[in-house]
């Protein structure tokens, strides 16, 4: 794919991975997520996730350093890329899934909601439970949940 990249420098990396694909006769189905920028109405490429966290101090009026005042936040956003290949990054409560490898998310929702109709007693050993507030899986005798950090009682 070096070489391709070379050869080829103004097309997009769309276009490389297909004629890569189509030289080495891979015919497999698309490894994508689609999502959909809500307030735009375009469809992207799902690249990644990010996540920014941020703390500002300011000294106060009377206080100054020892009473500063403080201001944080978190910032989750998500890295896509339009048919050119061009990146935006975009907050994640504005995109919405669509489908990933090719499979619309109602159709794995439901095979989803199909695996986990089995009861929980069917699928966890006697010796561990379910923690409530993460679902994930913890030891009868632990006192804090490994995941979430929820304090546990026996």
């Amino acid at each position: 794919m070096l070489l391709l990249s070379k050869q080829i420098k103004n097309i997009n990396v769309l276009v490389i991975i297909r004629v890569y694909k189509e030289l080495m006769g891979s015919e497999e189905n698309e490894m994508a997520v689609v999502v959909l920028h809500k307030p735009s109405g375009e469809r992207y490429l799902l690249l990644g996730t990010g996540f920014g966290a941020y703390k500002a101090a300011r000294p106060s009026l009377f206080g100054g350093n020892l009473f500063p005042h403080e201001e944080a936040g978190e910032i989750p956003a998500a890295a896509v890329c339009d048919e050119l290949g061009n990146i935006h990054w975009f907050y994640t409560e504005e995109l919405q899934v669509l489908e990933i490898d090719g499979m619309e998310v109602g159709r794995l929702y439901g095979k989803l909601k199909s695996l986990s109709s089995k009861k929980a007693s069917d699928t966890i050993p006697a010796e561990m439970e379910l923690c409530p507030a993460c679902r994930t899986r913890v030891k009868i005798t632990d006192k804090e949940c490994p995941s979430c950090g929820l304090t546990l009682i026996v």
